[in-house]
Parts: structure tokens; C-alpha cells; sequence
């Protein structure tokens, strides 16, 4: 069976995942270019669906393997349009206006479906998601997973606010995924 999908994935193409014994985080995906009875050879790819080197694996040391799961697809659709990945395509505009306080510029992204914003709260949770509203005291996103699917709508205080990211490769990676799944 093991060797069945390791063949499947050279002969197609296919993205698979493993894990090797040990590890609590070492989970690599990518397709196989060459394989035999002691180890295997996989041509891994990063969380951003970029080519991340050439990963030479003993099968004796591989707890499991994951096919067709919706993190592979997704990281399919990034190798699929890598360019889409690389483009940080958020750049302020060049006047004031943003500057008035620590939430003009976050407050802009009311309603806006295209950004992501990372967020970071005063206890180091990170979350991802579109800015639905806010108010003096309090605002609301939708949280978006890694694989790009809508978690549920979140309510934050802003006084927990820490910092906010807008538009890094995170959040163009949940975005893309996101797109490839929701039409809104």
C-alpha cells in the first residue's frame, strides 16, 4: 500500500504528507521523484507552496502518511500560482490620514474582502481574519483558518490589541485559500 502511493505520487505528481516518529512537528509535504524499499525521496514544499529543497527520507522512520486532504489541495493551489504568493500588494497611502491613531489604519479595513489582517493580542494568540466592525471599545472579525475556511466571527477588545499585521505572506496564503473556496 506504502509503496502504492509513493508510485502514485511520482508517476502524478500528487502531493503527499508524513510524519516521522520523534516528532511532535514534523509533518513535510511534497511528491515524490524517487523511492525504494529503505528510503524515499520527495521534492518538499513549504506552507506557502514554495519549493523548499529536496528532502531524502528513510520509509523505516515515517510514522504515517496523509493523502488528499484539504491542506495538501490547498498547498497544491500555491504551487499551482506561486507569483500570487511573492506579491505583498498593500502599501499605504503616502498622506497623514493613517496616522491619527493606533487604530486609523485598522479601522480603514472595515468591510475591506481584500486583506487579511494578522492579529496579535496582549496573550501572544494570533488570529487571521476580515474586519466585519468595530466601535470605540471593541471589534469584530471573521477568523480564517490556515486552510482558508471560516472558523466563526470573533468579538476583541481593544485594549488586548497588541499589534496587527497587514498583508504578509500568512495572510496572503490564508486569502488565496480563502478565494479558492468562498465566492462572497
Amino acid at each position: 500500500m506504502i509503496l502504492d502511493i509513493l508510485e502514485k505520487s511520482k508517476e502524478t505528481r500528487e502531493l503527499i504528507g508524513f510524519n516521522y516518529y520523534g516528532s511532535d512537528n514534523g509533518f513535510y509535504c511534497g511528491f515524490v521523484i524517487g523511492y525504494n524499499e529503505d528510503f524515499v525521496i520527495i521534492q518538499h514544499y513549504s506552507k506557502f507552496g514554495m519549493n523548499d529543497g529536496i528532502l531524502v527520507h528513510k520509509l523505516a522512520d515515517i510514522k504515517y502518511y496523509e493523502t488528499e486532504t484539504d491542506y495538501l489541495r490547498g498547498i497544491q493551489r500555491l504551487v499551482d500560482s506561486p507569483g500570487e504568493m511573492l506579491k505583498q500588494t498593500f502599501k499605504p497611502k503616502p498622506n497623514e490620514e493613517h496616522m491619527e491613531s493606533f487604530i486609523s489604519l485598522f479601522e480603514s479595513f472595515i468591510g475591506n474582502k481584500d486583506y487579511l489582517l494578522k492579529i496579535e493580542m496582549n496573550d501572544e494568540e494570533i488570529y487571521f481574519g476580515l474586519l466585519e466592525w468595530c466601535d470605540e471599545e471593541n471589534f469584530s472579525i471573521k477568523n480564517i483558518d490556515s486552510d482558508g475556511t471560516i472558523t466563526g466571527k470573533i468579538i476583541f477588545k481593544f485594549e488586548d490589541l497588541r499589534l496587527y499585521w497587514i498583508d504578509d505572506q500568512e495572510c496572503r496564503k490564508r486569502k488565496i485559500l480563502f478565494n479558492s473556496k468562498n465566492i462572497y
